[in-house]
């Protein structure tokens, strides 16, 4: 949705200025500006997981693992283990795998019952952490990696009365469309730490009896300017209901994992190969979608296995799976807490492809959705909606198991 408005009291100075969907707020009377709000960054910057050149990784890290990288593979060149030819290889593989999972975001999406929303987020995700409050019917999703903490919390009472909102000594309202209220605080710390957090909370048009809270914070970090530019121009405009996604598709289920079939699509085979893999052909007007699965091949935590499969199986054996000479954005995606990983190709106006790779306790599933972009019946981010869209049947009992090493302690969030 497009959410384009003006920073209250600059409506008049911008007007022949400001790009046509920068994301802007108004604010009502009285009230403060949304703090980062930057009318030069589009109001769907947030689509483009990459968010533009934006690093969302630390930089000394992924340099240092470069250098290491490449001092391993020299040496075993000099001892003779491995081929120039062959090292060369593996240096540009890492490169590229490295660049896509530097530059990647998180999605998270909340559907059971009346919780039905999602978010996006520029962080590089290594632990989730989900929990329900059924008194207050009251779920919430977070994410963090090394220094930041990002959430979405869905319940059905008003968080402008909850007490971390009523303290905060930062804190207004703002409208744009589709929201029909929101409001947004900043705590300088939190749970006795150097630890700001923003919050936004809105109440979506599509769901005027429900509401959503969005969280993002960073850890130790005294100066907020960065989470607010952060919340205002990329987390605020990402959020949205996600109703639209059972008019535009179907529910498919197979085993434990249930999937998207945009509508118009039918099922052309069934295919098998050996006593494991198999997979399933959809097809539709000018759109093909292929579901395989098989054995599950790495035993890691899924956030650790998914970039073992990009690099080997994706990148260094330069699979088909991907289009060539067409960029690649990603994002470690949240169902429920549940993490998959998708790669978006969008390529305007030509051939583009959107992957996705799933894993449960029993398999490893690939989807590939193959369509022409601008003669598919539905439009690039739609199709990428349905293809982030997943429930798994024993959602509970995996939740349980990625989140027992990997958990966001008590005072991240």
């Amino acid at each position: 949705m497009k959410l384009k408005s003006t920073l209250l009291g600059l409506a008049i100075a911008l007007a022949f200025t400001m790009p046509i969907d920068a994301a802007q707020y108004t604010v009502p009377e009285g009230q403060p500006p949304v703090p980062g709000a930057d009318a030069s960054i589009p109001d769907n910057a947030y689509q483009n997981y990459r968010y533009g050149e934006a690093l969302n990784a630390n930089a000394s890290a992924i340099i240092l693992a470069r250098k290491h990288i490449y001092e391993m593979l020299d040496k075993q060149v000099e001892e003779n283990k491995r081929s120039i030819e062959e090292a060369e290889r593996w240096k540009k593989a890492h490169d590229k795998s490295m660049d896509i999972s530097s530059h990647e975001s998180t999605v998270i999406l909340l559907h059971e019952g009346e919780h039905r929303a999602k978010m996006t987020v520029p962080i590089v995700v290594t632990r989730s952490f989900y929990k329900e409050a059924h008194k207050k019917n009251e779920v919430s999703s977070f994410a963090a990696e090394s220094s930041v903490v990002a959430g979405l919390v869905s319940s059905s009472e008003s968080f402008v009365d909850d007490a971390a909102y009523k303290s905060a000594k930062q804190k207004g309202a703002f409208n744009y469309p589709g929201i029909t209220k929101g409001y947004w605080s900043i705590t300088d710390t939190y749970s006795s730490e150097n630890t700001p957090l923003m919050m936004a909370a809105v109440t979506f048009d599509k769901q005027p009896n429900h509401n959503y809270m969005a969280i993002l914070g960073h850890k130790n970090h005294p100066i907020t300017d960065k989470i607010e530019r952060t919340m205002a121009n990329f987390v605020i405009p990402s959020l949205q209901p996600i109703d639209d996604v059972d008019r535009t598709s179907d529910a498919v289920t197979w085993g434990n994992v249930t999937y998207r079939l945009p509508k118009g699509m039918q099922l052309q085979s069934e295919m098998k190969e050996g006593p494991h893999a198999e997979g399933r052909v959809y097809v539709g007007p000018d759109m093909r979608l292929v579901v395989t699965r098989g054995p599950i091949q790495r035993k890691d935590h899924p956030m650790v296995a998914y970039p073992k499969r990009v690099f080997k199986d994706l990148i260094y054996r330069s699979s088909k799976l991907l289009l060539q000479n067409v960029p690649i954005q990603s994002a470690m995606v949240l169902n429920n807490g549940i993490p998959t990983y998708i790669m978006d190709q969008y390529n305007p106006g030509k051939l583009s492809r959107i992957l996705h790779l799933i894993q449960d306790d029993e398999y490893s599933y690939v989807m590939v959705l193959t369509y022409k972009d601008d003669k598919a019946k539905y439009n690039h981010l739609k199709l990428r909606n349905m293809m982030e869209y997943l429930d798994f049947k024993n959602a509970k009992e995996l939740r349980s198991k990625t989140e027992k090493n990997k958990e966001i302690s008590k005072k991240d969030i």
